[in-house]
C-alpha cells in the first residue's frame, strides 16, 4: 500500500550560513513575498511573463506562496530570520534575506534597524545606553 511509511525521515534540514551549524525552526509566522511588477515576477518569482501579465492585471499584486520569511535558530548565534524558498520539485532550500526582500513582505519590520514607531530615547533606554 502506497503512502503508507512514515515521512519522518524526510525533515528539511537547514543550516546556519555563519557556522554551518544545523538551524532549527521556531514554528513563526511564515511570511510570504508579494510582487507588484512583472520585471519582478519573471526575474525573482520565475514565472514566464505571459502568465505574470495575467495575473498583475488581475489583482495588481502577487503573492508568492514558495517563498517566505521565517524565524530559526541556531546554537551559536541565536535567532536568526531566512528566506525559505520552495522548487517546483518541494525542495526547500533557505538563503539570508536581502533588505530588498523585507520589504517585498508585509507585516514584518527590518530586524537590523529600530522599530521606527519607537522614539529614539525609548530605544536607548531599552539598550541601557541612556
Amino acid at each position: 500500500m502506497p503512502g503508507k511509511r512514515s515521512k519522518r525521515g524526510k525533515v528539511d534540514r537547514f543550516h546556519c550560513p555563519h557556522c554551518e551549524a544545523r538551524l532549527w525552526r521556531l514554528g513563526s509566522q511564515k511570511y510570504h513575498l508579494f510582487y507588484t511588477h512583472l520585471s519582478e515576477m519573471t526575474t525573482e518569482g520565475g514565472i514566464p511573463r505571459k502568465q505574470a501579465a495575467l495575473l498583475i492585471s488581475k489583482k495588481g499584486e502577487y503573492v508568492d506562496n514558495c517563498a517566505w520569511l521565517e524565524e530559526f535558530f541556531c546554537g551559536e548565534h541565536g535567532k536568526m530570520w531566512m528566506l525559505v524558498r520552495q522548487s517546483s520539485e518541494g525542495v526547500l532550500t533557505a538563503i539570508v534575506p536581502s533588505e530588498h526582500d523585507w520589504k517585498r513582505t508585509t507585516g514584518t519590520l527590518f530586524p537590523n534597524r529600530p522599530n521606527p514607531s519607537v522614539s529614539e530615547f525609548t530605544y536607548r533606554m531599552s539598550r541601557g545606553t541612556g
